[in-house]
């Protein structure tokens, strides 16, 4: 079953994916799969 709503980072329609630190759901232009984390949290992991 796909689960479909409103992005939490973009404001779009679309299949939801739940972030595994935050556990925002967000799209798949905002989720980052390699690791399993939205680009919010993919932004605070980076080094200086």
């Amino acid at each position: 079953m796909e689960v479909r709503g409103l992005c939490s980072i973009c404001g779009s329609i679309a299949k939801m994916y739940t972030c595994s630190l935050c556990g925002s759901l967000v799209c798949s232009r905002c989720f980052q799969p390699k690791h399993g984390i939205c680009k919010r949290c993919q932004k605070g992991l980076k080094a200086p």
